[in-house]
């Protein structure tokens, strides 16, 4: 970590901290481009939108976050179509929810051919980089097309990732740095994805005794989210008031770095839009335990989208929905490439009301550590849809912000409807050409609002299997054909009696040995006695992604 730089911050009165950075003075950027505005887009991993000042959030977290928010347009009502790393910032990039990209698990990379955003930054005459803090937006998943400069701080080769030895400081200080020798009068983009407000929560300095205690051996370590729901587990009240209270720490100190670096760019009279977003959010007891990745509520989902700078008019976009899917095209946009994604999100306009039309759906999943579920929402309502479970809820998120009160039962025409529409947002992508029997192993089909193991099927019959990667086998008369895959494995070839016509290229990506062993050391691949979900299948992952 870079060394500590003495700066007093006024958080409130009679509330002063020593924050941390360099004693080395910021670089001095050139000036910028007279006619195009730079462009930066922060990512803060694991930042749910109401621990924010301007989201709501009693405690000063956010001073800077807070002022572009004021000064530009917060959308309050965001929403994240993936609760972890590697399928959520695939979509932010590319404007492609994971039902249409398919990278859902870190076994998958995303298809080359699939436009991403830092490559249209460059066609557009932008310097571009990408400074990041985890191995799940790394070269390793190819997170680096597009960029003039990509730095991951050798997470793909080194046990770095929840070691917590890439900070916010880190990026800050690296970005800086490039942004300093680039050429005048000539526009940037810069990525800048922070790991800091993800667990542990342990910012430096006085940052950690901010507002609670110092961290302290006897805390909690997390094992895995099925662990902390055995009720001889589950964290006290005031265990869990502790890792807030550090949650808020670090996405304090991680507002005070990003502020460095827009001192940087006002002293050098450059233009910057910024946009503040997050990837996902993360579970402090709402469900009964603790972390992300498993489930699709709004602790996991909503997550904050600022748009905030030059030339860009102040508002509030209250109750309309908007996507980190959105982002992309936003920023194509700007620049005139929006038509050259494939996406599902929308160009934002501030001073304009998104995405008006009432048919617009926001699905969300996660198959992530043998977890299978979907998400919708849709004309104000939100369904959650547990596979494994088959287990269906329904909310109104407007009313009940936290989704604490399942409408299901009171409201089952509704239900129907939203649920319709969930099946429909995943496209069909099989298709038996002849009769037959499919089955899939570590997956369930799903066909006419029910979700089974094994389908009969008849000629034309479509239908969808997940995830996405689960192995189908189909059998006509008495010949097996199988097994194959969506992403990840071998599709039926031409002139067999079933065939997939959707969509999602995704890779097949391999973690070799060694970099398995890091992420079990690390916490990301752990099993435990304890990890059993509700169902029959046993947990072997954990939710640190």
């Amino acid at each position: 970590m870079s060394p500590i730089r003495l700066l007093s911050v006024m958080l409130h009165p009679g509330l002063v901290l020593l924050a941390g950075c360099g004693d080395d003075p910021d670089p001095t950027l050139p000036k910028g481009s007279s006619s195009a505005p730079d462009v930066v887009l922060i990512s803060v991993d694991t930042l749910r939108a109401d621990h924010l000042g301007s989201y709501g959030h009693s405690r000063p977290t956010s001073p800077f976050f807070d002022r572009l928010a004021a000064e530009g347009t917060r959308y309050a009502f965001a929403r994240s179509a993936s609760p972890w790393t590697l399928p959520a910032h695939t979509s932010m990039l590319t404007g492609q929810l994971p039902v249409t990209h398919k990278v859902v698990d870190d076994g998958l990379v995303l298809d080359p051919s699939v436009p991403v955003l830092p490559e249209l930054m460059q066609q557009a005459g932008y310097h571009t980089a990408g400074f990041v803090a985890t191995m799940y937006v790394s070269t390793k998943f190819g997170f680096d097309r597009g960029f003039d400069r990509f730095e991951d701080f050798g997470l793909t080769t080194e046990k770095k990732n929840l070691a917590g030895e890439v900070t916010a400081t880190d990026v800050v200080d690296g970005a800086l740095e490039w942004w300093g020798k680039q050429p005048e009068g000539e526009p940037v983009f810069l990525f800048l994805h922070v790991y800091d407000v993800h667990y542990e929560y342990d910012p430096p300095g006085d940052y950690a005794t901010l507002f609670d205690r110092a961290p302290s051996g006897d805390d909690p370590k997390y094992k895995n989210y099925f662990y902390f729901k055995k009720k001889k587990n589950r964290l006290s009240e005031e265990q869990f008031e502790h890792q807030r209270a550090q949650y808020d720490e670090a996405i304090r100190y991680v507002n005070d770095q990003f502020e460095r670096l827009d001192k940087a760019a006002k002293a050098a009279g450059r233009d910057v839009r910024f946009v503040i977003t997050a990837d996902h959010g993360e579970e402090f007891g709402e469900r009964g335990t603790w972390g992300h990745a498993h489930t699709l509520y709004a602790e996991q989902l909503h997550v904050p989208l600022i748009v905030s700078g030059s030339g860009l008019p102040a508002g509030r976009v209250e109750d309309v929905p908007v996507g980190t899917q959105d982002i992309a095209p936003t920023i194509a946009h700007w620049v005139g490439k929006a038509d050259a994604l494939l996406p599902d999100g929308v160009p934002l306009i501030p001073g304009e009301s998104p995405a008006a039309d009432s048919k617009r759906v926001f699905p969300a999943e996660t198959t992530r550590f043998k977890t299978n579920r979907l998400g919708l929402y849709a004309d104000g309502l939100r369904v959650e849809w547990d596979l494994k479970a088959d287990r269906v809820e329904l909310f109104d998120p407007h009313a009940d912000a936290k989704e604490t009160q399942d409408l299901s039962e009171a409201r089952p025409e509704d239900l129907a409807s939203i649920k319709a529409a969930l099946e429909a947002s995943q496209g069909a992508p099989w298709e038996a050409v002849s009769g037959g029997v499919a089955t899939v192993d570590k997956g369930v089909f799903l066909k006419d609002g029910l979700h089974r193991r094994s389908l009969l099927l008849n000629p034309g019959d479509r239908f969808t299997v997940l995830p996405w990667d689960a192995s189908v086998t189909f059998r006509a008369g008495e010949v097996d054909h199988g097994p194959f895959q969506a992403v990840g494995g071998a599709r039926p070839g031409d002139g067999l009696p079933i065939r997939y016509v959707g969509g999602g290229n995704a890779g097949k990506q391999e973690l070799d040995d060694a970099t398995r062993a890091a992420l079990e050391a690390l916490g990301y691949m752990q099993g435990d006695a304890d990890s059993e979900p509700d169902g029959a299948h046993a947990e072997d992952g954990t939710t640190l992604d």
